[in-house]
């Protein structure tokens, strides 16, 4: 079985691979929601025709991620430091 997805309308058709058949015409949900997830789905609503919104978007995400990492730690540390002293 040969799966072919299609990127507008998010739709997928199988087709038999020995015969070429039809099998099934899908709606596929789980390319909308990881276009959701990775930022992607901003250039497509902007029409922007590369993938600078999401490249902006990982990194600053990224950049969010070590910012939370970093001062979560002081803030676990800050009490430990403040009853040993």
């Amino acid at each position: 079985m040969l799966r072919i997805v299609f990127i507008d309308g998010y739709r997928g058709k199988q087709l038999d691979g020995a015969t070429g058949e039809l099998l099934h015409i899908e709606r596929r949900r789980s390319d909308f929601v990881e276009n959701i997830h990775d930022g992607s789905i901003l250039d497509l609503v902007f029409n922007t025709g590369g993938e600078y919104i999401k490249l902006l978007y990982t990194t600053i995400m990224g950049l969010a991620l070590l910012l939370f990492t970093v001062t979560g730690f002081w803030l676990w540390i800050g009490p430990k430091r403040m009853r040993n002293s």
